[in-house]
């Protein structure tokens, strides 16, 4: 089990652009003794600690003692910590410790890997600060894993690629795939309401996940979530981007779609196709309200199901006299980035 503690904004020197600090929390250290107690005083058996939202890599050595010290009370149900931060700045002091201290899981966050974008979303660090933190991490023993976005500004499919090219190379223990939200009070939504910034509409931002979400699955790397949280105020704060609280559903009925879809115009089926699916892929054919079944009605094709001993993320069509088969990694031929 894993008890999420929310250090938000804790060793974040700069404001990204789409990060909305007016919802600071926990930067004090009774804050976050607080925080802990909260989260951990009615805990039972062993339990792993998962420290999110701020920038470990951001505090300094003496700050960082001090918020494992909090933990003192707790060590003996603690199995292990696992933390989100930033790639830098980096300090092998800062990653010695977290080693010394059961932290065997860092995720760091990479909203891309363009240095442009980057810079104008006020990272204060670099694709090449990521690659080095990663090979470091890597090396000292720790499972590294990585947090994308999709729908950034000035975000092209060819930085899509690019993160998955990277992504292909590093080989991370896992990844999260996050929509760009515009949240009210931060840098990005004054340039969204002085239309500086227009987000990408919702087909596009399916699209660009489903592409990491495909190639992370080819190359056997676990997605652990896609979307954020569900969360009521989170929600009430958004005023654009891309937010469904079942955005990780979205994206693998689109891709299932994309699949049926070009795998039909591949064997020129047309009218009447019964799909044999796994059970598990049924909503994933149907899709969120139908959606997908109503597509496929519009492309003149009459979509009826069966459950069949088929592995998950497969099928097989059968239209009049004609067969064929095919999978989810046949939806990329039709994502943006890929046509032509």
């Amino acid at each position: 089990m894993i008890v999420p503690i929310f250090l938000t904004h804790l060793g974040c020197h700069d404001r990204c652009i789409y990060c909305d600090q007016g919802y600071i929390t926990a930067q004090n250290d009774a804050d976050i003794r607080r925080l802990i107690q909260t989260a951990l005083q009615q805990k039972e058996g062993a339990y792993e600690v998962g420290l999110f939202g701020g920038n470990i890599f951001g505090l300094s050595l003496d700050r960082l003692k001090r918020l494992f010290g909090h933990f003192d009370d707790y060590r003996d149900k603690i199995t292990n910590f696992r933390i989100s931060t930033k790639p830098a700045p980096l300090n092998e002091d800062l990653i010695d410790i977290l080693k010394e201290q059961r932290v065997t899981v860092v995720e760091l966050g990479v909203p891309s890997f363009n240095n442009t974008i980057l810079r104008n979303l006020n990272r204060k660090h670099t694709a090449e600060d990521l690659l080095l933190a990663f090979n470091i991490l890597k090396g000292k023993g720790f499972q590294v894993a990585l947090q994308f976005m999709v729908g950034l500004p000035d975000e092209s499919f060819d930085d899509i690629r690019e993160t998955v090219a990277n992504m292909a190379l590093l080989k991370p223990n896992y990844i999260r795939i996050y929509p760009l939200a515009v949240l009210k009070g931060t840098p990005l939504c004054d340039l969204y309401e002085e239309k500086k910034f227009i987000p990408i509409g919702s087909s596009e931002v399916l699209e660009r996940a489903l592409y990491i979400y495909l190639n992370a699955l080819r190359l056997d790397i676990k997605v652990v979530k896609m979307g954020l949280t569900d969360n009521e105020v989170l929600k009430e704060r958004i005023v654009a981007g891309y937010y469904h609280p079942a955005f990780g559903y979205l994206v693998k009925s689109h891709g299932f779609y994309c699949a049926v879809q070009t795998a039909v115009e591949r064997a020129s089926m047309k009218g009447k196709v019964t799909v044999i699916l796994n059970k598990r892929d049924v909503p994933h054919l149907l899709g969120h309200k139908r959606n997908n079944i109503k597509g496929f009605e519009e492309q003149g094709l009459r979509i009826s199901w069966e459950e069949g001993d088929m592995p998950v993320g497969t099928f097989r069509l059968v239209s009049a006299s004609k067969h064929a088969e095919g999978n989810i990694f046949d939806a990329v031929s039709t994502l943006a980035g890929e046509r032509g």
